[in-house]
């Protein structure tokens, strides 16, 4: 059962953006995890809150206990004024803590959550602290908490580059030289100061698939429960067909829930066997085309 009552609204000052960080993020974090837990009474972290508005949310709208949001980016500091301009907030509410932290690091490691969410967050972290990451999470959750993890646009489908709104041009960044996409990107935004983050953005994702983030999610100790994927529309081009299997092309979006266990996922067989194909389709195409005859 959903646990908001929606009293707060934005103004008709407020973008799409807002709305949809505000109210849609809030709205699907409930529905998850509306079968195993609840948003009332919980203490929540928001990792890679950005500037706090889907923190803010849930603060306002869903009764939890607490909710923490977590950046490495000093966007938190952001929400104040962007809560004001947009809700005509005057002051924070006191259920809800923003900190800017250290990349691999929490706010306070003696803290403990019982629903941690990632949105859009986790193909911006450094392959290298991925596993880490995950660890930290882990360790942040209560024994019976709940860990819910979305990713869109995931690198390899048609808007992976983060670029799309820029660059119109569907996987473009994987068929496309990349001095030359990057010069693209110069013809569209004549700002450097916007032009530098947006190329900043593409180049350090850390380029993570599905099969590779329920893999990751498993190994660090975590239980799947739940799953769900959203596929591009658009036909990949061909010549990328060729290297990479069609599932890599076209998952635009995964949403996973787990919780701490490293038992048995209540989803194992089903996304072990189609995944596993997944991975053995794109490694059986690149050695037909790397390996002599």
């Amino acid at each position: 059962m959903s646990s908001g009552t929606l009293g707060w609204q934005p103004n008709a000052g407020a973008d799409e953006g807002f709305r949809s960080r505000f109210l849609t993020v809030p709205h699907v974090v409930d529905h998850w995890i509306s079968e195993y837990g609840t948003l009332r009474g919980s203490d929540v972290l928001d990792f890679g809150c950005g500037e706090g508005v889907s923190a803010l949310g849930l603060a306002l709208n869903y009764q939890p206990r607490s909710v923490v949001g977590v950046d490495i980016m000093p966007d938190p500091g952001h929400c104040p004024a962007v809560a004001r301009a947009c809700l005509g907030l005057e002051a924070l509410p006191p259920n809800l803590r923003l900190h800017r932290v250290s990349p691999g690091s929490l706010h306070d490691p003696r803290d403990r959550f019982d629903i941690v969410y990632s949105w859009s967050v986790f193909e911006h972290v450094d392959q290298r602290l991925l596993d880490a990451t995950l660890g930290l999470v882990k360790q942040a959750l209560r024994p019976t908490g709940l860990f819910l993890a979305q990713i869109a646009p995931l690198y390899y489908s048609s808007g992976g580059s983060h670029l799309l709104h820029r660059i119109p041009e569907p996987w473009g960044h994987l068929t496309t030289q990349l001095d030359v996409y990057y010069g693209r990107l110069c013809e569209a935004v004549p700002d450097p100061g916007e032009r530098e983050a947006l190329w900043s953005t593409f180049m350090t994702l850390n380029r993570i698939t599905a099969p590779e983030l329920l893999q990751r999610i498993e190994r660090a100790g975590f239980e799947i429960v739940r799953t769900y994927t959203t596929r591009d529309k658009e036909e990949p081009p061909e010549r990328l067909l060729a290297i990479f299997d069609r599932a890599i092309l076209t998952t635009n979006q995964v949403v996973v829930l787990a919780r701490p266990g490293g038992g048995r996922s209540a989803h194992e067989k089903p996304w072990r066997r189609r995944f596993a194909r997944t991975l053995k389709g794109t490694a059986r195409a690149v050695r037909s085309r790397l390996l002599p005859r």
